[in-house]
Formats: structure tokens, C-alpha cells, sequence
């Protein structure tokens, strides 16, 4: 029952995931999936030539080229996770929206990536500490 609420709760952004999926799937991209571990947990979908991540409710949208790295860049798209648990149908208002325009303006030199508030808050959740700068 909790996981159906949970489901529910993050619905918009649930929905978005589902569709983000499907298409992966329809393109020919999909790689593979590791399923949720728990009730609170988010499906991780690697997809081929996909250039980063992106979290939409309880799920994980990734490059393949995350699989063999160190395991930062899946905690913190697991942060963005637990974001969306917490803000419900807020979480694309003030996570998900502000989020992918700093990623399409942002640039190397112009500080870190991370120092924006969604990226931030979603390492801190995560328990990541980054060098500065980085």
C-alpha cells in the first residue's frame, strides 16, 4: 500500500519516467535495468549514447558510461530521488524544472556544476562531498 501512495504522491514525475523509459526502449537504446530495491527505491535505467542523468520520481535515466564509474553519479541522482519523494507533485517546480535549464546553461569555467541548489541539496541527501571547484 505504501508503494502504491508513493507511486501516486510523485505521480507527474512518475509518468514522465515511465515515458522517458518507453522511449528508450523505442529507439533502440535501452541497455538494461536494475530494479528497485525497496518500496523507497528507484529503478536505474542505463541507456546507450544517453549524455548524463536525470531523475524523474522513482526513475533513473543514465548513460552507460555510469556503470563502471565509482558509484557518485548514481547516489546522486538517488538524492534527486528522495527529492522527489519529499516534494511530491512539487518536485518539477522546484527541482525538476530549475534543474534541467541550469544544465542547459551552464558551462565549464563558470563554476561547479554542483553548486546549484537542486544539485547541492541532492549530494548533501546523498552524503557526497565534493573538492572544490568540481
Amino acid at each position: 500500500m505504501k508503494a502504491i501512495l508513493l507511486f501516486l504522491w510523485q505521480l507527474p514525475q512518475n509518468l514522465l519516467g515511465l515515458l522517458l523509459w518507453a522511449g528508450t526502449k523505442l529507439s533502440g537504446k535501452f541497455a538494461f535495468v536494475v530494479p528497485k530495491t525497496n518500496e523507497d527505491d528507484a529503478v536505474m535505467i542505463y541507456v546507450t549514447g544517453f549524455p548524463g542523468a536525470v531523475t524523474l520520481g522513482q526513475y533513473i535515466v543514465l548513460g552507460v558510461k555510469y556503470i563502471d564509474y565509482d558509484g557518485t553519479t548514481e547516489r546522486h541522482e538517488r538524492g534527486h530521488a528522495r527529492q522527489s519523494c519529499w516534494l511530491g507533485p512539487l518536485y518539477l517546480l522546484v527541482i525538476g524544472l530549475p534543474s534541467l535549464i541550469h544544465a542547459a546553461l551552464w558551462k565549464p569555467g563558470n563554476g561547479s556544476y554542483y553548486d546549484f541548489y537542486t544539485e547541492r541539496w541532492a549530494d548533501h541527501i546523498a552524503g557526497i562531498k565534493r573538492e572544490e571547484g568540481v
